[in-house]
């Protein structure tokens, strides 16, 4: 593109790869579960108490895999592009 006639740089036009880097609320929801699991159990690495028989560490990680059912049934309610087919 040829330099603007004022000589200033011409206008930035961001493409496809911007696109990916735009964070949204629903994109944050997603990070919620892999802290849970990976950055919680060094906080739960703990056999006591037991929790409805289970040592702590294995409650937690059922937890969390319980959880992130409930998280990824949110982030798909709030996701535009499922709104967009089921109103078609």
């Amino acid at each position: 593109m040829p330099p603007a006639p004022d000589g200033l740089a011409p206008p930035v036009e961001y493409g496809p790869a911007q696109e990916v880097l735009d964070v949204k609320p629903i994109h944050l929801l997603g990070v919620i579960p892999f802290l849970g699991i990976l950055g919680g159990i060094f906080f739960a690495n703990r056999v006591t108490p037991y929790v409805l028989g289970m040592p702590f560490n294995l409650f937690w990680l059922v937890m969390w895999v319980v959880l992130i059912s409930a998280i990824m049934a949110v982030i798909y309610r709030l996701d535009p592009a499922n709104r967009a087919e089921q109103s078609s």
